[in-house]
C-alpha cells in the first residue's frame, strides 16, 4: 500500500481560529467515520471484515478492555509477544493464523510495519494500525500513523479535550468499505462531565489550574473510594463503553486549538519530562523521540530502588504517572516483568 508522505509542516499548518478545523484536513482523501470510543470503532471494523468466529492477532502488551471489541464482533484473540522496546519479539512466520492483525503505535511512536506486512502477505490477513495514542503523529518518512495499513484506529479523546471521540479510517487508496456515519449525541455520560469541567477550567485559567483540579478530584476519590483513579472494571473484556454515539462536537469544526501547536507542545513536554526523569534514574521505553512523532505521553521504567526518586522528580512538575496497561486476564499471570513495569505520564493537560 502506498504511503502518503506529506511534509509535517504543511499538514499541521495552523487553521484559522474563527473557523476551527476538521480532521479531514489532516488526513486528506481518507474515509473517516467517527465513534465515541476506539473500542467501538474497532468492533465496527472487525464486523466489516467478517471477523465473527475468526481469530484476530493482537500484541500481548495490550489493554484488556480492547478485548471487548472482539467480543462485540464475535471474534477471538490470538497473540504475538513483544520485546522491551515494544517491537514484535518473534518473526511473523511464527505468529498464529488470523483473519486480521493489529499493529500498535504505542504512545504515538511509529511501529515498524514491515513484519506485519510480511505476515499479511503470507496469510491474507487484514492489517489494522491501532493509532489510538498518536493523533497527528507521522513516521520519520512523513507517513501518517493510522493510514499505513488497510484500516486505521484513532482515539481523538486521548489527545483533545473532548467528552468522547474516536475514528475509524481507510486510507485514500484503500479498498475496504466502512459503515455509514452514525448519529451524533448531545448527551455525554456522567464520566465525561468531569472531563468537561476540567476542560472549562483549562480554557479559562490554564492547564496548570486544571491539573490542580484533577489532583483535588483524585484525592477526594482516594478518600471516598480507596483508589485515586478508577479501578479496572471486572467486565471490561466483554462490555463496550458508553455512550454508544459520538459527541456532537465531532460533527462541527473542532475548536480545540491549533494541531500544529499541540504537536509542538507535546514534543516540548516530552523533552522537559525526559530530562527531569532521566536525571532521577528513569529509563524511557524509547531511547529517543523520533522526528514527526506527537507523543501521547512519556512512557518509562524505573528500577525499584530508583522509582521513589523518579516519582518525586515528576511530582515537582505536578505530574503523577500511571501504570499501563491493564493486561488481559488470560495473560496477566504469566506475563514477563517488562510488560508490568511501564509507567506513563499523560500529556492531556
Amino acid at each position: 500500500m502506498a504511503e502518503a508522505r506529506t511534509p509535517l509542516t504543511s499538514v499541521y499548518a495552523p487553521p484559522a481560529a474563527e473557523r476551527g478545523w476538521r480532521l479531514e484536513e489532516f488526513y486528506p482523501g481518507a474515509v473517516i467515520r467517527f465513534y465515541s470510543f476506539g473500542r467501538r470503532a474497532l468492533a465496527a471494523g472487525l464486523e466489516v471484515l467478517g471477523a465473527r468466529g475468526q481469530p484476530v492477532l493482537l500484541p500481548e502488551f495490550v489493554c484488556r478492555d480492547l478485548l471487548s471489541s472482539l467480543d462485540a464482533a464475535g471474534a477471538r484473540a490470538v497473540y504475538y509477544p513483544v520485546r522491551r522496546d515494544l517491537r514484535p519479539a518473534t518473526p511473523p512466520d511464527r505468529w498464529p493464523q488470523a483473519c486480521a492483525a493489529l499493529a500498535v503505535d504505542y504512545f504515538g511512536f511509529p511501529q515498524d510495519l514491515e513484519p506485519f506486512r510480511a505476515y499479511a502477505e503470507r496469510t491474507g490477513a487484514t492489517l489494522i494500525e491501532d493509532n489510538a495514542h498518536g493523533l497527528f503523529s507521522r513516521d520519520e518518512a512523513g507517513a501518517a500513523l493510522g493510514l499505513r495499513a488497510d484500516l486505521g484506529l484513532f482515539s481523538l479523546r486521548k489527545t483533545l479535550l473532548l467528552p468522547n471521540g474516536a475514528a475509524l479510517m481507510v486510507p485514500e487508496d484503500g479498498t475496504l468499505t466502512v459503515p455509514e456515519q452514525s448519529a451524533f449525541s448531545d448527551d455525554p455520560t456522567g464520566r465525561s462531565r468531569g472531563k468537561q469541567a476540567l476542560r472549562a477550567v483549562a480554557r479559562r485559567f490554564g492547564p496548570r489550574a486544571a491539573l490542580r483540579g484533577l489532583e483535588l478530584l483524585r484525592g477526594m476519590r482516594g478518600v471516598l473510594k480507596g483508589s485515586r483513579i478508577p479501578l479496572p472494571a471486572a467486565d471490561a473484556e466483554r462490555v463496550l463503553p458508553e455512550p454508544a454515539l459520538p459527541c456532537r462536537e465531532l460533527e462541527e469544526p473542532l475548536r480545540a486549538g491549533s494541531p500544529y501547536a499541540e504537536v509542538a507542545r507535546r514534543r516540548e513536554l516530552y523533552s522537559l519530562v525526559d530530562a527531569q526523569a532521566r536525571r532521577a534514574g528513569a529509563e524511557p521505553v524509547f531511547e529517543r523521540l523520533p522526528e514527526n512523532a506527537a507523543p501521547y505521553g512519556y512512557p518509562f521504567r524505573a528500577r525499584p530502588e530508583r522509582l521513589p526518586a523518579v516519582l518525586s522528580a515528576l511530582a515537582e512538575l505536578g505530574l503523577e504517572p500511571l501504570t499501563w496497561p491493564d493486561l488481559p486476564d488470560a495473560l496477566a499471570a504469566s506475563a514477563p516483568e517488562y510488560y508490568r513495569d511501564v509507567r506513563l505520564v499523560h500529556f492531556l493537560w
